[in-house]
């Protein structure tokens, strides 16, 4: 955001120094920074107003899209589940480390609503709604796609919108797609269609495959960043990782591109928590012959576990949304018992966000006041990579290695940063491989963590020490 308040083009990176790609640059993130440029107001203002007006979007679009499923009395609930059914289950001792990425709609991590992946789910879920009928006069019985052309252009243009915003959410794109025409053939089987509308059938279910594709080509026009230099990630063995590697503390070995630390199981049951209870209301669904939703969740599923695809345990968001629904038809089911049931597990929901928003409270913020009124707003500092997250973040100054570089430092070898800074910060390493390391990266300070690493001590003349803090100058001759 402060980068791209700037107004320049093309902008710098918000991390490292100079002009890198950043898919974080998508329509999004440009048009928040745009709106913080022409108002003047601070970044952090603009990020909080997209927050809870992200959270609006998708209460709205999440319950627009239940009603169309499955009638107003599953839509009112929809947004409780969305916001409450989510793990891990509560339990006196709750391990929070690994697994509190950006793109959960819990309020526990109330900063992912004015994330880039909350915008394009809220976007996926227009855009389903789109690809759905307008009413249902059978009262829901069996959703169809609509083959109004208006509403296939909305579709696609919003699709490309998606796939700029967040690439990842693209595949989520696809996945919806495919379960959309996978429930149009299953019903055409059903219904034995012939002759003109067999073959309209026909034609939907292959504007439903063609559509992310074509979406793709067009968010490949985006001028802020490659969108389809995003498609090396299918090719690098380092990507192709689970996502527990990805948020893993542990940095890869020096060794080819691509080296990664190794996968790890995907904790399906105890992320989602509450939610698999959706299953049973997805059950019931498709009872009724509602195939879409089960089938969304059943591919999305295949999807988690396919070894093909880059960052999947990422796509372990986009179970949450069907099993969402299924909760959602169970909380309008006639029977109390039932009704009852789910409505304990939403409480479950609650508290497991309460408890996580208590862990998080009792993170003290790291204070970097004390850095910009002592270095150069083009200085470029080495630290470790949590604590050079914050300084990115805190105060604007550029940095050698960020806490899980993005997809793009990683097909650049970006873990090379993360492994010199993990070296330069060795008691053990030597002066000389420290200056080496700090002129292969320009880096003209450094920070240490003293509480976290406890030092080491560097030849160089220091600035600030305090807070658990030292702040080194390493522009200084030796």
């Amino acid at each position: 955001m402060r980068e791209l308040s700037r107004g320049e083009f093309p902008p710098r990176h918000n991390l490292i120094a100079g002009h890198a790609p950043q898919g974080h640059y998508g329509p999004y993130f440009v048009t928040l920074g745009g709106i913080a440029r022409a108002t003047g107001a601070r970044p952090r203002v603009v990020l909080y107003v997209a927050g809870v007006l992200g959270a609006l979007a998708l209460a709205a679009a999440f319950g627009g899209l239940t009603w169309r499923l499955a009638g107003a009395e599953a839509a009112s609930w929809s947004p409780w589940c969305a916001a409450l059914l989510w793990g891990p289950w509560p339990a006196p001792v709750m391990e929070w480390s690994a697994w509190g990425w950006p793109g959960t709609t819990s309020p526990a991590d109330a900063q992912n609503f004015y994330y880039p992946q909350h915008a394009a789910l809220v976007l996926l879920l227009v855009i389903v709604g789109l690809l759905l009928p307008r009413e249902h006069a059978a009262g829901h019985s069996r959703p169809r796609i609509t083959t109004e052309a208006p509403r296939w252009i909305a579709a696609f243009l919003l699709g490309a919108v998606l796939v700029a915003t967040h690439p990842l959410t693209g595949l989520a794109l696809a996945i919806v797609t495919v379960s959309l025409a996978a429930a149009a053939i299953v019903e055409r089987g059903a219904t034995t269609e012939a002759g003109p509308a067999g073959r309209g059938s026909a034609w939907r279910v292959g504007a439903l495959v063609l559509l992310p594709p074509l979406a793709l080509g067009l968010a490949a026009s985006w001028p802020y960043y490659p969108v389809l230099g995003l498609l090396d990630a299918f090719t690098n063995s380092g990507i192709r990782q689970s996502t527990a590697a990805l948020v893993s503390s542990s940095l890869p070995p020096a060794g080819p591109r691509g080296a990664f630390v190794p996968p790890v199981p995907t904790p399906l049951l105890s992320l989602l928590g509450p939610a698999v209870v959706g299953l049973a209301g997805l059950v019931s669904l498709a009872r009724r012959r509602q195939w879409f939703v089960p089938l969304w969740l059943a591919f999305g599923l295949a999807a988690v576990f396919c070894p093909w695809l880059p960052l999947r345990q990422r796509l372990l968001m986009f179970l949450a949304p069907p099993l969402h629904i299924g909760a959602s038809v169970l909380l309008a089911s006639p029977r109390r018992a039932i009704r009852a049931g789910v409505v304990g597990l939403l409480l479950a929901g609650a508290l497991s966000a309460a408890l996580r928003a208590r862990w998080v409270l009792t993170h003290e913020p790291l204070d970097l006041s004390f850095l910009p009124p002592l270095i150069p707003e083009n200085a470029v500092v080495l630290s470790d990579p949590r604590t050079s997250n914050a300084v990115a973040g805190l105060t604007g100054r550029k940095i050698v290695a960020p806490e899980g570089p993005d997809v793009f430092l990683i097909l650049a070898g970006g873990w090379q940063r993360n492994i010199d800074v993990e070296r330069f910060l060795d008691p053990k390493t030597a002066d000389t491989e420290r200056r080496a390391i700090l002129d292969r990266w320009q880096a003209t300070h450094v920070l240490v963590d003293t509480m976290a690493y406890g030092g080491p001590r560097l030849p160089y003349p220091r600035l600030y020490e305090g807070g658990g803090f030292v702040l080194y100058d390493a522009r200084a001759p030796r």
